[in-house]
C-alpha cells in the first residue's frame, strides 16, 4: 500500500440477533391444516400413480412406512411414499423399476441424484406440474432389509391403495426407529423421535391391536418376517421400552416379554414424544 493512500472504510456486517426471523411470516394452524392437506393429497397420488403403472406391467406392490401409516389411522402426515414392488424376479431390481416409472409417465416422475456422491443409486421424484411442490417416492424389492414377498391375500386395501399388513408396518416402524436411533449420522439420529410417535400412535389404534392381541403368534409369521428379523424384533421392542416405559404394557399385550419398569421419576422421553405428536411430528 502506498504510503500516501489511506484504506477505505468498509462497513461492519449487520449481526443477525433473530429479528429477521421473527418477521417471516409464520403460518396459522389453519395454514398448516391445508399445507399439509395438499402435501397429503400429492403423496396420494404420487402412491396410485406408481401403483397404477406398476399394475399395468404385471407388477403388485404394497405401501408401507409413513404412507401406510397414515391410512391406517396415524394422524402424521407423511412425506413420501414407500412402495414395496411384489416380484420374486431377480433381474427386476429396484433402478430398473424407478426408469420404469419415469417412462412411463416422464411429465410427473424424475429422477434425482443422491446427496451421497458415493451411491450407485437415484431418488425418484413425483411433481404434477413443474415448479410445484414434489414428493419423493421410495421403490424397493423383496430381499434386502429383511422386505418380503408378501402374499397378494394379505394385502390390505385401503381408499384404493394397498396397504402391507399392520403387523408388518408397526414392526418395520419400529426397525426404522431402531436404524435411526444407532446410525452415525445425525440427520438420521435427528428422525429418531418421529419414529417413536409413529411407533406410539400405531399402539394407540384399538382395531388393529385387538386383531394382533387375538393372535399372540402374529409376530412369528414367516411369512412376513424372517428369522433375523424375529429376533430383532424381540431386543428392539425391550430398547424402546427401555426407554418409554409407558409404552411397555402394549407391547406386553402384544406376547412380548417386556419386564416390568422400575419406579423412577416421570420420564421425559415420554413427554417429548406426547409433545411432538400435539405438534403432529
Amino acid at each position: 500500500m502506498n504510503q500516501g493512500t489511506l484504506p477505505v472504510a468498509t462497513a461492519p456486517k449487520p449481526r443477525s440477533n433473530g429479528s429477521q426471523k421473527s418477521n417471516r411470516h409464520r403460518k396459522s394452524n389453519a395454514e398448516k391444516a391445508v399445507s399439509e392437506q395438499e402435501h397429503l393429497s400429492l403423496v396420494l397420488t404420487a402412491a396410485e400413480t406408481a401403483v397404477n403403472i406398476l399394475r399395468q406391467n404385471n407388477l403388485p406392490a404394497a405401501i408401507f412406512g409413513s404412507l401406510a401409516c397414515k391410512l391406517y389411522g396415524n394422524s402424521r402426515c407423511p412425506k413420501d411414499a414407500d412402495i414395496l414392488v411384489l416380484t420374486s424376479a431377480s433381474d427386476i431390481t429396484a433402478e430398473i423399476l424407478k426408469q420404469l416409472l419415469v417412462a412411463a409417465a416422464p411429465r410427473l416422475f424424475y429422477l434425482k441424484n443422491s446427496r451421497d456422491p458415493a451411491a450407485t443409486y437415484r431418488i425418484l421424484w413425483f411433481r404434477q406440474r413443474p415448479g410445484r411442490r414434489e414428493t419423493k417416492v421410495d421403490i424397493l424389492v423383496p430381499g434386502p432389509m429383511s422386505l418380503p414377498l408378501i402374499p397378494l391375500p394379505r394385502i390390505r386395501w385401503v381408499s384404493g391403495l394397498p396397504l402391507a399388513p399392520f403387523c408388518f408396518i408397526l414392526l418395520h416402524k419400529l426397525k426404522g426407529w431402531a436404524d435411526h436411533r444407532d446410525a452415525p449420522e445425525g440427520f438420521k439420529r435427528a428422525r429418531q423421535s418421529t419414529d417413536a410417535a409413529d411407533v406410539r400412535r400405531l399402539l394407540d389404534i384399538v382395531t388393529e391391536m385387538r386383531v394382533l392381541q387375538a393372535a399372540p403368534s402374529w409376530k412369528e409369521d414367516l411369512e412376513l418376517f424372517d428369522a433375523e428379523l424375529q429376533a430383532d424384533s424381540v431386543v428392539r421392542v425391550q430398547q424402546y421400552c427401555a426407554e418409554f416405559p409407558g409404552r411397555a404394557k402394549r407391547w406386553r399385550s402384544l406376547g412380548f416379554d417386556v419386564p416390568e419398569p422400575e419406579a423412577a421419576p416421570a420420564d421425559t422421553k415420554v413427554d417429548i414424544v406426547v409433545a411432538l405428536d400435539r405438534l403432529n411430528l
